[in-house]
C-alpha cells in the first residue's frame, strides 16, 4: 500500500510539473511570451527544485513522511492553480521586483559586477516565474521523501524493483500529461482549465495519503508482525553481513553531527559520481520534458495532438526501461553479490547505449522515426535509474533522504540551465534557419558523459576507509 501511494504521488506530481511543456507554444501565443522567456519559465521550476531538495528531506526527518508528503502535495497543487491564474500583465509588485533585480545586476565593486550572472526577468513574466519556482520548491521533497519511505517500509532485496516502480510512475505521469494535454489543447480546451483540473489530483491524493499512511510500518494497524519482522530483520541482517552497506555514514551514523555529515558527503567520490551522472541524465531528460514538444512542432510542422503523442514515446519507454532496470538491479545483486556490477556497471552500459541511439536519431527522416529511435535510447536510460537510487541508498544509509536530495540537486542544476539555454537556442534557430540536429547531438553528449561518471561510483565506498588507508 505504501509503495502504491508513493508511486501515484510521483505520477500525479508530473501532471502539474509537465503540463506547461505541452502548453508551451499555446502560452506563448496567449501571453505574448518569446521562446527565450518560456525557457526561463521552465527553468524556474528547476531553480526552486534545486535549492529545496535537502530541506525537503529534512522536512520528512523532522515532521515524519506522513505529514510532510501530504503537506507539500497540497501546496504544490495550489502553486499550479497560481500558474493558471497568471496573465500577461505586470502587477506593480512585479515591476518593483524587476527593477530591484536590474539594480542588483548593475552593482559594481572596483569595476566588477559580482551579480551580473542574475537573469534578466521582464516584469510581465515574474508572476509565472514565481509560480513555477514555488511549484519546484514544494515538489523538491518528492524524491527524498519517497526514498525515505522505501528505506523505512521496503526490505533491501526489493529496493531495486521498488525504486523502479516509482521512477516508472514518474515517467508514466509525464508521458500521460504530455499526450493528454496535447489532445485537450487540440480539442480547444483552455490551458488554464486544464491546469486547474490537474491541480485537484494532488489535493485529493494528499487527503487519501494522510488518511491511510503512517510514517513507520509499526505504526500502521494493517502491518502484521510477520511483515514487520521481514522488513526490519532483513535490513538489519544485510547491514551486519555487509560492512559497507550504509556507505559513507554507516559507521559514523550514531555520532555524526551536521558538520561531520556534510564533510563526509563532500569527501565521498562516489557521491560526486552520482551527482555528475544525475546532472547528465537530467540534462538529457530535460529536453523531452521541456522543449521536445515545441521541437516537433517547429522542425516537422505537426499538430499538437500528434506532437503530444510522439513526445510521450520517450517517457513511456523510460517506464519500460525503469521497470526492467529494477528487476535487473535486484537480480544482478542476488546472482553476483556485487553492488558494483548491479549498480555501476549496469548504469554505465545503459547510458552508453542511450547516447549512441540518441545520436543516431538525428539521421532519421521523419518525426515518427526520430521519436521512435529516441524512445529506444530513453528505454536504456531508464534502466540506469533504479541503479542510481539503489546506489544512493547504499551510500546514504540512515541519511538516505539527504543523499538522494544531494544527487537530485545536481540534476536540478541541469534543469535550471537547459530550458533557458534551449529557449534562447530555439529562438535563434528559428530566426536563422540553423541546424536543428545540433540539439540532438548535445543531448547525446550528455548521456555519454553520464556513463563515464558511473566509473567513479563504488556503492561500497566509505570516507572512513579512505582515511584509514
Amino acid at each position: 500500500m505504501a509503495l502504491g501511494l508513493v508511486a501515484f504521488a510521483s505520477a500525479s506530481a508530473y501532471l502539474t510539473r509537465h503540463c506547461i511543456s505541452a502548453a508551451n507554444t499555446t502560452i506563448q501565443d496567449d501571453l505574448g511570451f518569446s521562446p527565450q522567456q518560456m525557457g526561463l519559465m521552465m527553468s524556474a521550476f528547476a531553480l526552486g527544485y534545486l535549492f529545496f531538495q535537502i530541506p525537503g528531506g529534512w522536512l520528512g526527518n523532522r515532521f515524519g513522511t506522513r505529514f510532510a508528503f501530504a503537506f507539500i502535495s497540497v501546496i504544490w497543487s495550489l502553486c499550479n492553480v497560481w500558474t493558471a491564474a497568471v496573465t500577461g500583465q505586470a502587477p506593480a509588485v512585479a515591476v518593483r521586483m524587476a527593477e530591484a533585480l536590474a539594480s542588483l545586476r548593475a552593482i559594481q565593486i572596483f569595476g566588477f559586477s559580482p551579480l551580473s550572472f542574475l537573469p534578466v526577468i521582464p516584469a510581465e513574466t515574474i508572476p509565472m516565474f514565481s509560480s513555477r519556482c514555488s511549484l519546484g520548491v514544494f515538489q523538491a521533497g518528492l524524491a527524498p521523501l519517497s526514498a525515505k519511505i522505501l528505506k523505512d517500509w521496503i526490505p533491501i532485496r526489493h529496493w531495486g524493483k521498488s525504486s523502479a516502480l516509482i521512477g516508472a510512475s514518474m515517467s508514466l505521469g509525464g508521458a500521460s500529461t504530455l499526450a493528454l494535454t496535447g489532445w485537450l489543447l487540440a480539442h480547444d480546451y483552455h490551458w488554464r482549465s486544464i491546469f486547474n483540473v490537474y491541480s485537484l489530483v494532488g489535493i485529493v491524493w494528499a487527503v487519501a495519503f494522510y488518511w491511510f499512511f503512517r510514517t513507520f510500518p509499526e505504526e500502521h494497524k494493517k502491518v502484521n508482525r510477520a511483515e514487520l519482522h521481514l522488513i526490519r530483520e532483513e535490513n538489519l541482517a544485510s547491514q551486519s553481513s555487509d560492512k559497507n552497506l550504509d556507505g559513507a555514514v554507516k559507521e559514523l551514523a550514531p555520532t555524526l553531527g551536521g558538520l561531520d555529515l556534510f564533510v563526509s558527503m563532500i569527501c565521498s567520490l562516489s557521491l560526486w559520481g552520482l551527482c555528475v551522472q544525475s546532472f547528465c541524465r537530467a540534462a538529457g531528460y530535460a529536453f523531452f520534458v521541456t522543449w521536445f514538444f515545441a521541437f516537433l512542432e517547429y522542425v516537422y510542422g505537426i499538430g499538437k495532438a500528434e506532437a503530444g503523442l510522439l513526445n510521450g514515446l520517450p517517457l513511456l519507454a523510460v517506464v519500460i526501461g525503469t521497470t526492467s532496470g529494477g528487476v535487473i538491479v535486484d537480480q544482478l545483486l542476488r546472482r553476483t553479490n556485487s553492488k558494483w556490477i548491479s549498480r555501476s556497471a549496469t548504469a554505465f552500459v545503459s547510458l552508453l547505449i542511450c547516447g549512441l541511439l540518441t545520436m543516431a536519431s538525428a539521421w532519421t527522416s521523419s518525426a515518427t522515426e526520430l521519436a521512435i529511435v529516441i524512445a529506444i535510447g530513453a528505454l536504456f536510460s531508464g534502466v540506469g535509474g533504479p541503479a542510481a537510487w539503489a546506489a544512493t541508498m547504499d551510500i546514504g544509509g540512515r541519511h538516505t533522504a539527504l543523499f538522494v536530495g544531494a544527487m537530485n540537486m545536481a540534476g536540478c542544476v541541469a534543469g535550471v540551465i537547459l530550458p533557458t539555454l534551449l529557449g534562447g537556442w530555439f529562438g535563434r534557430l528559428r530566426e536563422t534557419g540553423g541546424d536543428w540536429d545540433l540539439v540532438i547531438y548535445l543531448h547525446a553528449a550528455f548521456y555519454f558523459a553520464g556513463a563515464l561518471a558511473w566509473l567513479l561510483v563504488n556503492p561500497n565506498d566509505t570516507p572512513t576507509e579512505r582515511k584509514s588507508a
